[in-house]
């Protein structure tokens, strides 16, 4: 065997072995950086000697209201939901790089409920598996990478996920870099509702409880576009000349003139993307990656829209240079109609806490870890002793 070879390697020319030491040389430029670069992976699998926060989210159902009593949606419109904690969407859960998060699911519904991490790197850290009824699962996500990060039910191993999902079992984990610039924070979910009671625009429910319409799904013809859970929650009327009514009871976002502003937007379909763009503000999207054992984000400067796929989350940050009536939307003119836009008012009053419920995101290096701890947050920073300790 080894004459044959031999007599081979006698007849090649000097150009075909240069080309084959070529190609070994390439293979391992190409290869060597995968190997070397995997150090991010056991990094990110193993904990850390940050903080280890605790998190309990709820599954369950429930009927929750999802559009208000408008023109649109004559006598406002009610859903049977899936809910984590009691809300669609599910709480912000928030982190800062290096921390470790323990996760506890309880599952206080009646049907089976699971939980899927998108920051979770690897299947043992992203899944909780399928809980029954009555049942709970704890497990820990390891030292996940800066970003926005969706999570979601994932039902019963995949099957019903796309009913779980559309019914509102959804909700954003935070995790802030390290050398993050401090803003006013924000964090807004959207979302599709596919409802076998909705008659459409102008007609509604009719004051029936309507539930997941597959049919609907399947056609991808969705009746509402959630913002945080209810179609126009934020945004009271459109029109100047021709005003139309949509929510009497909407709360919006108060900013300052001139401030930073960091908007945590994700979209939980499930079926469509989101064209998000702010209404007289520029914007600038960041997005998570990992380099070597590095685990940064980069930065997309004055953009005028921003796509974000089903499940996926951004961070974006504006600034409202003038007071005024600002618009966040999603671009599809179809979703504006079925509620996807909210107002932000540029206004000099405006102040560090005044964030809608459920909208605060703890901030980086918080002791808090869940936007549903807003009020004794705003309880702790309205002394400044407490509020020293809260940031450590």
């Amino acid at each position: 065997m080894f004459l044959i070879v031999d007599s081979i390697l006698r007849l090649m020319n000097k150009e075909v072995l240069a080309g084959i030491v070529a190609s070994v040389l390439v293979a391992g430029l190409i290869f060597t950086p995968l190997l070397v670069g995997q150090s991010h992976v056991a990094q990110a699998q193993a904990a850390t000697s940050g903080k280890t926060k605790k998190v309990l989210l709820i599954a369950n159902e429930k009927v929750v209201q999802v559009a208000p009593d408008d023109p649109l949606h004559p006598g406002g419109i009610k859903y049977n939901a899936m809910v984590f904690n009691g809300t669609v969407p599910g709480p912000v859960i928030s982190l800062t790089q290096g921390d470790n998060v323990q996760i506890t699911l309880r599952n206080d519904g009646k049907v089976i409920h699971s939980l899927d991490f998108h920051m979770g790197y690897g299947a043992s850290q992203a899944n909780s598996g399928p809980i029954q009824p009555g049942k709970s699962f704890t497990w820990t996500i390891n030292n996940p990478a800066p970003g926005a990060w969706f999570y979601h039910c994932s039902a019963d191993a995949l099957n019903g996920i796309w009913e779980h999902i559309s019914n509102g079992m959804y909700g954003g984990t935070v995790v802030h870099p390290l050398g993050e610039t401090p803003a006013k924070e924000f964090y807004m979910v959207f979302g599709q509702l596919f409802n076998t009671a909705d008659q459409g625009l102008f007609n509604g429910t009719k004051g029936k409880v309507g539930s997941f319409d597959l049919k609907k799904f399947i056609a991808d013809q969705p009746d509402l576009m959630l913002t945080n859970g209810m179609a126009f929650k934020y945004t009271p009327s459109v029109g100047k000349i021709v005003k139309i009514p949509l929510n009497n009871n909407a709360t919006v976002f108060k900013v300052k003139p001139g401030e930073l502003t960091r908007w945590y937007i994700f979209n939980a379909g499930p079926n469509d993307g989101v064209s998000f763009h702010f209404i007289g503000g520029y914007q600038s999207a960041k997005y998570g990656y990992a380099n070597g054992t590095q685990r940064l984000l980069t930065q997309d400067q004055n953009d005028q829209v921003n796509w974000i796929p089903v499940s996926g989350g951004q961070v974006i940050e504006s600034t409202f240079p003038l007071p005024g009536v600002y618009v966040g939307v999603d671009h599809n003119m179809n979703h504006v109609l079925k509620g996807a836009a909210f107002a932000v008012l540029a206004v000099n009053n405006s102040t560090a806490g005044d964030q809608p419920p459920g909208t605060w995101v703890p901030p980086k290096a918080s002791s808090f870890v869940s936007g549903e701890q807003q009020p004794a947050a705003m309880k702790m920073m309205s002394s400044p002793a407490a509020g020293a300790k809260a940031t450590k």
